[in-house]
């Protein structure tokens, strides 16, 4: 039996926000479109990560490459503006010893800074990634930082007694720190997104040159990453125009009345707004307006803004079974994307009623409203809390201290043991923290572990 080969596939590793499909009749050197907008100079909050034994200085490295990304997009998008400057992003860097206390209210942009995606959250190598939340306007960045090297596979194949072979590249982590070059042109990549910018699309001939380092990338949001082949990356006039033609050129502040695209389309509907666990999940989705060549992308998030699951409709109503991943109780959101038209929508929906259970009167005895307000540190805390980011422990500490100054009311103000804490107080804690449920609501979880002996006074 002969053996042919069919040339090399590029498997090219993802640094975007969602994956799509390209039609060919768009791989012509041009942006799609990307339904996220700012709607004022923004606050990027770049979120120290935890400290990792392996790389002790890999904290204050991403710091500083974010630091230098956002002075790079605000230098090219001010240049030939002498002193009136009209384009400013504001950066917050937050190192680990104030997380507890900052006020994440006034963040637009949030960067978080991992070593690799979640485990099997979605199966895909990336450098990172933008996640957006359509009802709350704000949009949380994933930088992956972590080296990405290739992986050449051999596969083979028969097809009509004929063996075929080719080599695929399956991009891997390594385990090491990436380079400086795949981490700045990642978080430069990213904030491309956050403010609006879609990937571009270039011929497949001319991506082929640019991952093998035989030319220079035409715009900062190529999905590529420079391991790959790229030496040389950077912010582009390209994308420079593509912000002003989205924005107009007075700045953020100023900004025109959109002329195409960002616009919700209403195309997403839920059967129920409320799911209980195990339930099934429909999603129905118009595509009326759809013709043969178009599509969309669907992402699910969680509170959190974690991506739960992803994927491409094209035309026809249809309505969409969502998977088994929603087992946790809490808020989701199912959103829309038109990398096309750049229109959008999104629907929540929320699995389980522990929310509702927590100020019904067979669960909480005599519930009391806070008596003073209560401080930005709680409820930062809280909100890390839910994320996995803080201990139980610290963040009981953190209600001892509301119990010590009197703003939960029970008979006693020590503690003396803690017990398992339920899945659904951590979850409320999450919603607390994103402004989904009220400062009552919150106290009243409290109070329910302290009246049912989950945390026990004496």
């Amino acid at each position: 039996m002969n053996k042919k080969i069919l040339g090399v596939i590029f498997i090219i590793t993802i640094s975007s926000l969602v994956i799509i499909p390209i039609h060919p009749a768009f791989a012509m050197g041009r942006f799609l479109q990307m339904p996220i907008r700012v709607q004022h100079n923004p606050t990027i909050c770049a979120i120290e990560p935890q400290a990792n034994p392996k790389f002790p200085m890999v904290g204050k490295q991403l710091l500083d490459e974010t630091e230098y990304a956002v002075l790079d997009w605000k230098t090219k998008l001010n240049q030939g503006l002498g002193r009136h400057l009209v384009w400013n992003i504001n950066l917050e860097k937050i190192p680990l010893e104030q997380q507890r206390e900052f006020n994440y209210t006034k963040c637009d942009i949030t960067i978080h800074y991992l070593p690799e995606p979640e485990k099997n959250s979605n199966g895909f190598i990336a450098t990172g990634i933008t996640i957006p939340n359509f009802e709350t306007g704000k949009t949380n960045i994933e930088i992956y930082y972590s080296d990405i090297q290739p992986n050449w596979e051999k596969v083979e194949w028969v097809e009509n007694n004929q063996m075929y072979y080719t080599y695929v590249d399956k991009p891997h982590y390594t385990g090491l720190v990436a380079t400086s070059t795949q981490l700045d042109s990642t978080i430069r990549h990213e904030i491309g997104h956050s403010l609006g910018l879609a990937h571009y699309i270039v011929p497949y001939g001319e991506l082929q040159n640019i991952v093998n380092g035989l030319e220079d990338m035409p715009s900062i949001m190529i999905d590529t990453v420079t391991i790959l082949g790229v030496k040389h990356y950077d912010i582009t006039p390209i994308d420079v125009a593509e912000i002003k033609t989205i924005y107009g050129d007075g700045g953020f502040d100023n900004q025109i009345q959109p002329k195409f695209g960002y616009q919700r389309v209403h195309q997403l509907s839920m059967d129920k707004q409320t799911y209980q666990p195990d339930e099934r999940i429909m999603l129905n989705i118009n595509t009326d307006t759809f013709n043969e060549k178009s599509f969309a992308e669907i992402l699910t998030i969680d509170s959190n803004s974690h991506i739960i699951e992803n994927f491409g409709v094209s035309k026809s109503n249809f309505t969409v079974p969502l998977s088994d991943k929603y087992k946790n109780d809490g808020t989701y959101w199912a959103e829309l994307l038109n990398p096309i038209t750049g229109d959008f929508d999104f629907v929540k929906f929320s699995i389980g009623s522990q929310r509702l259970q927590i100020s019904s009167p067979s669960q909480i005895s005599s519930p009391v409203k806070p008596t003073i307000q209560i401080p930005n540190w709680v409820r930062s805390n809280a909100g890390w809390w839910a994320k996995g980011a803080m201990t139980e422990d610290d963040f009981i500490k953190g209600i001892q201290y509301l119990i010590q100054q009197g703003m939960v009311k029970i008979p006693q103000s020590q503690f003396s043991q803690i017990n398992q804490i339920p899945k659904w107080v951590k979850n409320n804690a999450g919603w607390w923290a994103d402004g989904k449920i009220s400062d009552d609501d919150f106290v009243n979880g409290i109070q329910y572990l302290t009246s049912n002996g989950i945390i026990k006074v004496r």
